[in-house]
């Protein structure tokens, strides 16, 4: 429970600080007629956005399990992570890239570059602390490369959270070198522009395809499901592992069906005590195994089903 207090007193700080940085970069584009800066606002807008949906997808998925959903809500997080992702992400890629074309056939001048800059520097400062504490968080849970864990994270805050602060980071980076390049040469707001609106669409495509992956119910890793075959067969009465299936379903946490195959002298009370057994000794290694399901069924006869 401390955990998930931390977490969401870091989406609350979050929600107020790309508030807060949304506010300052409008007020900025509006005096110095930026357009990559009314982009760069538009996304702070989306990350701010965004931290709403989170704080709602984390309040509605820790509801207990009820008559009409025996498995709980946990998978809300999921759907309220797929709108951060399509309608949020998509659609503040698709203004930017409009503001970008609107920018080019009516151009204004840029003013007051200083403004700028004073705001790209603050917000890359801002965003680089944000995302280093999301990484570190990251980081306590996977250890493999970062694209192939991210890939494979379940963990949907935290998740969206890094993806989000990656994207800022790397959008401020743009329009920080768009907004010196145009100093020279005016076309480059435009550029800068149109390159934060197609960051966020990529951004928005990653998230929604890996959040559509947890809605419709992702496998566990297969190294998981090795380690559990192996803790299966150790036992003596286990002729053979059928199957191992799994889905998530919110907060890390997994459904696993097991199917096995047992010695055909092994007794009733023998089968019911070893399979308690078997459970007892995944939870050790996997704690997030909210529900296992552990069938009985002859190797052959499996194969025919």
């Amino acid at each position: 429970m401390k955990n998930e207090g931390n977490s969401l007193r870091a989406i609350v700080f979050a929600l107020v600080g790309n508030l807060l940085i949304a506010l300052i970069k409008f007020v900025v584009s509006a005096i110095s007629g930026s357009s990559a800066m009314l982009a760069e606002g538009i996304h702070s807008m989306v990350d701010t956005t965004n931290q709403v949906f989170l704080l709602i997808g984390n309040k509605r998925s820790a509801k207990a399990a009820d008559e009409f959903h025996s498995l709980g809500y946990g998978k809300e997080e999921y759907f309220w992570g797929f709108l951060v992702a399509v309608l949020l992400f998509f659609l503040g890629g698709i203004f930017s890239i409009y503001e970008g074309i609107h920018k080019y056939f009516h151009p204004e001048p840029i003013n007051n570059f200083v403004f700028i800059f004073i705001v790209l520097v603050v917000s890359i400062a801002i965003e680089y602390k944000s995302f280093s504490v999301a990484l570190t968080e990251f980081r306590k849970t996977n250890k493999g490369p970062l694209y192939q864990s991210l890939k494979q994270s379940t963990d949907t805050n935290i998740f969206v959270i890094l993806v989000e602060d990656f994207s800022a980071l790397s959008g401020l980076f743009i329009v920080l070198m768009s907004t010196i390049l145009s100093m020279f040469y005016p076309i480059f707001d435009v550029i800068g522009t149109v390159m934060v609106g197609c960051l966020l669409i990529v951004m928005s495509y990653f998230l929604s395809d890996e959040l559509r992956k947890l809605m419709i119910g992702e496998n566990i890793a297969r190294p998981m499901r090795k380690n559990i075959k192996c803790i299966v067969s150790r036992y003596a009465l286990v002729r053979h592992v059928n199957h191992i299936r799994s889905m998530y379903i919110g907060h890390n946490k997994f459904i696993l069906l097991i199917s096995i195959d047992v010695s055909d002298s092994a007794t009733g009370l023998t089968i019911e005590d070893n399979i308690e057994q078997i459970k007892v000794d995944i939870l050790k290694l996997y704690p997030n195994a909210q529900y296992i399901y552990i069938d009985v069924m002859d190797a052959r006869r499996n194969q025919l089903t």
